[in-house]
């Protein structure tokens, strides 16, 4: 592979085949590096255990609307992720998996559980809020030091502060956008 000479536009097969490079580090990182360690474990465990916790606390009876505000919130807690990532804002220098979304236990499992809860036992907006901002400084505050610690998680240009009002714009923004599509599709099945 040559290195592309200042000014030059790579071609799509140029990027391509860095790409290709790229992953094949990646593995090769991941089966040597993460795959049965300790933190591999630890995620393994975070992806499976926030289930098992919710399946017994969830209120059964609006089953639906709740999983479906959690599935609504893995969906955008992963773009968010991968754009993150993407853009070198931060990183994870161990994963569960070498090829999937970054965090894969973090954004398909732990945020869109815990959001559940928040969801489930605070359906008024005011204590949603309140519920949101103690979620958001438990995730940008404790969880991410701690996961920085045991070097499962980096920050490049990013700040904890950033997190704190990045986790409470999106959980505002998630259940805002998911009260307008549940009003309307619930509009759309009531007779007139």
């Amino acid at each position: 592979m040559e290195l592309l000479v200042f000014g030059q536009i790579p071609t799509y097969e140029e990027i391509q085949e860095v790409r290709k490079s790229l992953s094949e580090m990646s593995i090769k990182h991941w089966r040597h590096d993460d795959l049965l360690s300790l933190s591999w474990w630890f995620l393994l465990f975070s992806t499976f255990m926030p289930y098992i916790v919710w399946w017994r606390y969830v209120n059964k009876t609006k089953f639906y609307e709740i999983f479906s505000f959690g599935l609504f919130c893995g969906i955008v807690a992963t773009v968010l992720d991968v754009v993150g990532v993407d853009l070198l804002l931060w990183g994870y220098p161990d994963k569960l998996f070498s090829m999937v979304p970054p965090l894969f236990p973090a954004d398909i499992c732990v945020i869109p559980v815990s959001s559940m809860f928040i969801f489930q036992w605070f359906t008024k907006w005011k204590s949603f809020i309140i519920a949101t901002i103690i979620w958001a400084a438990i995730l940008s505050f404790i969880v991410e030091p701690v996961f920085i610690y045991f070097h499962m998680f980096e920050l490049h240009d990013w700040k904890h502060t950033y997190s704190f009002l990045g986790f409470i714009v999106y959980l505002l923004s998630c259940r805002t956008a998911f009260h307008l599509i549940h009003q309307h599709v619930v509009k759309k099945i009531q007779p007139s």
